[in-house]
């Protein structure tokens, strides 16, 4: 016999999986029912449409679709499917949209889908149900309009915060990852040109010395994931003969040196899922994890970022608030960005003898790996937690709160010495002083992933987007051009000889002596490995005799 119920208002998606996972863990589903004021047949109920609610975020939009209590689904779920796809694209590259836009799109996708047979005609009616069903409001009214995403922004911080709450997150298990592009080699006098470009990013797109770069953070700022490159060539020759396992980057490509679904997919369980166990391990803190994700199209759906135990999954920000609520948007990047620039002055000041052309040609990738790794591992804790604080500071303690003073160095743009030493070094290059300046975040615009055409959109919704073949290995196409040969690694005895000496010379200058003992250390470990490959020379002579 059912348990008598009291009457109860009606419940949504989330709130119906939330109570589902309760049985899962181990609830008796009778006392289930007593607390939630429900049958017994109505909690059966959503155990057999416990697939169909899962489903929602694909269907719907992340942050909207498992807080429906009624969903009524398209009669063409590709057509919907794609053509969503389509608006969230364009809207995240600020084109704007209108309703006969959007129709006329309707359209071309239905013939793309359904060719000769299709008969679709997309009216006004079926153009409400769609925003309806995809929580758009005015936007495809009267294009971008801001207002609406400032409103989303705001609301933001008390949804995370009540989300945050019910997972009982910590601090330490709040992530925060984002893409940024990175033009390696980019000097002050190429800035202007590029900012007026009509066609700039089509400009950064042919740039060899551009890179994609993912960094992730946690509120705390107690971990920062080790950041991935993203780079065109398949096998760059600077890496030849390098433990890629020593660089300080992860590293892949692509065609363009975008990021994709398949890498970001690749990079969440492959590195931030075992990363964060290892962290959380360090700390004494439960292994579970809730990583805030923009709305990038090359970001996959959220049901293909869960660990393998379900404790680290993804939330995704609202579209178009990302400038004003993400964190790593809130500085972060952009003092890297400052980081990298006077790091890459100091290498060109400190080849007192070489022109700048010179110093930008020797710069490849390896090179640039180890700058990127000063200019990451320069940003604070601090730093960090206050980005946070500044996007999201509603969402957790106020206890945690800072002051709100952005007068460290970290905080303001390029400090004036760094300007003056960036002018110096580059004098032979025709710049101002404002063109330095703009030179910091000259490469903001780059783009960072793939436009999806419509035909690619329609292979997805229609499970044809199988993997394109490898292309074949070809002896220029997977090397970078501008690293030059590959330069064999010394011999071990070399390695031993030069060591000695540069340990002689160490200890003739004013340093630290924690910097000889380093040095000693590294010299203690190339005699250990010239020791080792003597004895394997004995052995091997003495089986010849």
């Amino acid at each position: 016999m059912d348990t008598p119920v009291r009457k109860r208002k009606s419940f949504s998606a989330q709130e119906k999986l939330y109570d589902l996972d309760q049985l899962k863990k181990g609830k008796q589903q009778t006392q289930l029912a007593r607390d939630l004021g429900i049958s017994e047949s109505t909690l059966r109920g959503w155990k057999k449409e416990e697939e169909t609610l899962c489903s929602l975020p694909c269907i719907l939009e992340e942050e909207t679709g498992l807080q429906r209590k009624k969903v009524k689904f398209a009669n063409d779920e590709s057509l919907d499917s794609a053509l969503y796809q389509w608006f969230v694209q364009a809207r995240s590259e600020g084109v704007p949209i209108s309703g006969p836009i959007l129709k006329a799109q309707a359209e071309k996708f239905d013939c793309l889908i359904n060719g000769n047979e299709s008969k679709f005609k997309a009216s006004n009616g079926w153009l409400d149900r769609f925003k309806k069903r995809h929580t758009i409001s005015q936007v495809l009214v009267s294009g971008e309009i801001r207002s609406a995403d400032k409103e989303a922004a705001d609301s933001y911080p008390t949804e995370l915060k009540k989300l945050l709450e019910e997972g009982c997150y910590m601090a330490d298990q709040v992530y925060n990852c984002d893409e940024t592009g990175l033009c390696f080699k980019m000097l002050p006098d190429r800035t202007l040109a590029t900012r007026t470009d009509s066609h700039r990013q089509e400009g950064f797109k042919q740039r060899k010395d551009r890179v994609t770069l993912l960094f992730c953070v946690n509120k705390s700022g107690s971990h920062k994931v080790r950041p991935l490159m993203i780079g065109k060539a398949r096998s760059p020759r600077c890496f030849h003969h390098v433990n890629m396992k020593a660089l300080p980057f992860e590293y892949t490509n692509s065609k363009n040196a975008w990021m994709n679904s398949s890498i970001f997919e690749d990079w969440f369980h492959k590195t931030f899922v075992p990363a964060v166990w290892a962290h959380l391990r360090k700390l004494n803190q439960e292994e579970k994890a809730l990583l805030l994700l923009d709305n990038c199209p090359a970001h996959p759906l959220a049901e293909n970022l869960v660990s393998r135990d379900s404790k680290i999954k993804v939330s995704y920000l609202p579209k178009n608030t990302t400038s004003e609520i993400q964190p790593l948007d809130q500085g972060i990047i952009s003092v890297f960005k400052q980081n990298y620039r006077r790091e890459m002055i100091k290498r060109m000041v400190a080849e007192n003898n070489s022109s700048v052309d010179t110093s930008l040609a020797s710069l490849n990738l390896k090179e640039v790996c180890h700058l990127v790794r000063k200019a990451w591992d320069a940003i604070s804790a601090r730093c960090i937690e206050r980005c946070w604080i500044k996007g999201l500071g509603p969402a957790f303690p106020s206890s945690t709160h800072d002051d709100g003073n952005d007068d460290e160095p970290e905080f303001t743009r390029f400090i004036e010495d760094n300007v003056h030493l960036a002018e110096e070094a580059l004098r032979e290059y025709e710049h101002s002083h404002h063109d330095t300046l703009n030179w910091f975040s000259a490469d903001d615009i780059c783009p960072i992933y793939e436009h999806i055409s419509d035909d690619e959109i329609v292979a997805n919704v229609s499970g044809k987007n199988e993997a394109a073949p490898p292309e074949p290995e070809t002896s220029g196409a997977n090397d970078d051009d501008d690293d030059g040969t590959s330069t064999p690694p010394p011999k071990v005895s070399e390695a031993v000889k030069h060591l000695e000496a540069s340990l002689r010379w160490l200890e003739t200058q004013d340093v630290d002596s924690v910097k000889i003992l380093q040095l000693r250390s590294i010299l203690d470990f190339a005699r250990s490995q010239q020791s080792a490959a003597n004895k394997q020379i004995t052995l091997d002579s003495f089986f010849k005799k």
